[in-house]
């Protein structure tokens, strides 16, 4: 949300704010002068309170509080607000090779990508999502749907893949066919650890991509690292990926990107990760002008003001 207006009548809100607060020193000396003759300032304190200095200062402060309000409603106030668009579909490729359990993005990086999905399907998401999983193999898990509830599940239930490899390529032209049933503008949000070593050949994916009019936001997780992984015991057997290709192929992924108008992201903790999901996110912007409800606001604060001099914040005669 971002509120703009022009600086054109800047100078005259200093003209009238100074002699708004010149009136007031003047009129407080002309009151104290007053009040000095009227002869027993501890009757005066009776009446008029002994915070009569503290409280004059509530009226003046209003009041160029409402000048400000009425010169910032004669300067084409407009108040931005953005959010979501609902013209964008995704779908969003996971890997799940066995690599994505090391825990360098911690606790680990199926984990992080699991909470990083879950906060983008609960708080940003407003068009339909898809869902597809690869390691060797890439595996379509939601279709497109706009059902939170159903996209949820899905993704709390995502799990390392028992097929060994990567495969980047095939997960992009899965989620390619998922995204043709769309008539919005199209997105993948490809998270992976690895290099694709499985399948299809991502740069032969480009112009498939490219033809549908579909952009990646390529995410790559973790660091270079030789931190030991614990696999579990029905993968001991299928581990190749993390043996064979322990390191982030971030040349393919920024191609990738490049390729289709995307972006690529470098993660290694979950902050940044929901930072980059965020800023992949498609927003539109709604622009209101408003001028009436600042000078409404004006007159109610003045109208504040005028009821004010009734109380104990009116001058003492």
């Amino acid at each position: 949300m971002e509120l703009s207006f022009t600086l054109e009548h800047t100078n005259l809100l200093i003209i009238l704010i100074s002699a708004v607060i010149i009136l007031y020193l003047l009129s407080k000396k002309f009151s104290k002068n007053r009040a000095i003759r009227f002869g027993n300032f501890e009757i005066l304190k009776k009446v008029a309170g002994k915070k009569l200095l503290s409280y004059s200062i509530v009226p003046i402060a209003i009041r160029i509080l409402a000048l400000i309000l009425i010169i910032l409603g004669l300067s084409n106030p407009t108040l931005t607000i953005s959010s979501p668009s609902s013209n964008v579909d995704y779908v969003l490729a996971i890997d799940t090779s066995s690599s994505m359990l090391t825990p360098d993005v911690k606790p680990n990086r199926l984990e992080a990508t699991r909470f990083a999905m879950l906060d983008f399907i609960e708080n940003y998401a407003t068009s339909y999502i898809g869902v597809v999983t690869f390691s060797g193999e890439a595996h379509i898990k939601s279709t497109l749907t706009k059902d939170k509830e159903k996209l949820i599940e899905t993704v709390k239930n995502i799990s390392i893949d028992k097929t060994a490899g990567t495969a980047i390529g095939e997960a992009l032209v899965t989620a390619s066919s998922i995204l043709s049933e769309s008539s919005n503008n199209r997105t993948i949000i490809l998270i992976t650890d690895g290099r694709s070593n499985r399948g299809i050949d991502v740069n032969k994916t480009f112009s498939l991509l490219k033809e549908k009019k579909i952009k990646v936001i390529s995410i790559g997780l973790g660091e270079i690292t030789n931190e030991t992984i614990t696999i579990p015991k029905e993968l001991a057997e299928l581990n190749a990926t993390v043996a064979e290709y322990p390191y982030l192929d971030e040349k393919t992924l920024i191609e990738l990107a490049n390729q289709t108008s995307g972006v690529y992201y470098k993660i290694s903790e979950i902050d940044e990760f929901k930072n980059a999901i965020k800023k992949a996110i498609y927003e539109e912007e709604m622009t209101i002008n408003i001028q009436f409800y600042l000078l409404i606001l004006a007159c109610i604060i003045l109208l504040l003001e005028w009821a004010l001099e009734l109380t104990k914040y009116r001058v003492i005669p």
